[in-house]
């Protein structure tokens, strides 16, 4: 039987191309035993070649006399037959390489995206053959608590392992955090509840938190909260001011947040507000970028705590009967101005809504309507809840 090795001819390549265009993709696969390329292809004339039956042929051309190679005899893989075609002057490309997802772009499932973009299954994060960008899926059905993407604003995204503390050098966990050590952007998919996956925008890995959760096994644990902030494009020009300060930043261990109210067991709205007080003070520029995820944190917790499992909006016609993966109401704390306006990370400037009423304050006619009775709710409700802080406590 001919090995790789034995492939010397350029050729008998080009004899093989001329075969499977002569025959066709369909007839020269059966010919050669093989199924269709999923990851790497010749580029000839424009078109997209399988590269593994095409090696196949071309030994065959080159040695008739050896024993045709079938599937299973690439014992080093397709990496092994890419170095061959490639060490005679042929191109060998990827489906992303060619034609990467574009913004927008929708999946039925995992499975129509490897078969556009090859890879694998893996419900977390990876990379497609070919290209050094990390995609980053989140399924609206699946076991992690990711919060809702925004176009916007940062968010959170978590690691992945299911069962017992989160590790950052676990599995795909690795790959996110390459992503953020490197300032590389990565491609956020998402896939709501009976939807489709959608690439829905680039973002970049500002930081990770260590957040309490729960495992598939029910059993409180850390896990790690990605912090995700939606940028324009791979242009780091075009980025807001954190993502740009995101390389410089030093992610937070556990130690640092194990005791920190956000992180607490049953912190009080006060002791979240006295919080976020705290950490506002820092000064230094990037400590401000590192401790902005322990206030993002604090200052939802503090919103949820406040609206005690109720949609604080007056317009509200009822809260979903169904509750969320952790047994609690579902509701989304978001900014009355978002922060890209000059919003601020404060309470003061955020409330819990249930869905219906979070879509008609972001996507319905009467925007500002909104904003003007959230700001008044919110000033309420912060009120009556700091009643709990001791006298003279900043707030």
């Amino acid at each position: 039987m001919a090995r790789l090795s034995d492939l010397t001819e350029s050729t008998a390549v080009e004899g093989a191309i001329s075969e499977f265009r002569r025959l066709g993709r369909g007839d020269f696969l059966d010919r050669y035993g093989f199924g269709e390329s999923r990851d790497y292809f010749i580029l000839d004339g424009g078109d997209l070649i399988d590269s593994k039956p095409v090696v196949a042929a071309a030994l065959a051309l080159q040695h008739p006399a050896a024993q045709r190679l079938g599937p299973d005899d690439f014992t080093g893989g397709i990496s092994g037959a890419v170095r061959v075609l490639r060490s005679l002057g042929f191109t060998v490309v990827t489906r992303a390489q060619v034609k990467p997802p574009l913004r927008g772009a929708r999946y039925r499932d995992r499975a129509a995206v490897r078969a556009a973009f090859g890879g694998d299954m893996m419900a977390g994060p990876i990379r497609f053959p070919g290209e050094d960008i990390v995609n980053l899926f989140s399924d609206a059905s699946g076991p992690y608590a990711d919060e809702s993407p925004s176009l916007t604003e940062t968010f959170g995204y978590r690691g992945q392992g299911q069962v017992g503390d989160q590790r950052v050098d676990y599995r795909a966990n690795r790959l996110i955090e390459e992503a953020r050590t490197s300032g590389t952007p990565a491609r956020f998919w998402h896939r709501p509840k009976g939807g489709e996956f959608t690439f829905e925008c680039w973002v970049v890995v500002e930081n990770r938190v260590w957040v309490e959760g729960v495992g598939t096994d029910g059993q409180e644990r850390l896990e790690i909260d990605w912090r995700l902030t939606p940028v324009p494009s791979t242009d780091p020009q075009e980025w807001p001011e954190p993502a740009r300060l995101a390389r410089t930043v030093t992610p937070l261990t556990r130690e640092e947040v194990a005791g920190a109210a956000e992180v607490s067991p049953s912190p009080t709205y006060g002791e979240l507000v006295r919080r976020l007080a705290d950490l506002e003070r820092t000064t230094e520029p990037q400590t401000v970028s590192r401790i902005a995820y322990q206030r993002q944190y604090a200052a939802r917790r503090a919103v949820l705590i406040r609206s005690a499992g109720q949609c604080e909006s007056e317009r509200c016609t009822g809260m979903p009967a169904e509750l969320n993966r952790k047994g609690m109401p579902i509701l989304d704390v978001d900014h009355i101005v978002e922060l890209s306006q000059g919003g601020a990370d404060h309470p003061l400037n955020m409330v819990a809504l249930c869905p219906n009423c979070h879509a008609a304050k972001t996507r319905g006619q009467h925007a500002k309507r909104w904003e003007k009775e959230l700001r008044r709710i919110a000033q309420a409700a912060h009120d009556r809840s700091r009643l709990d802080v001791t006298e003279g406590s900043a707030v």
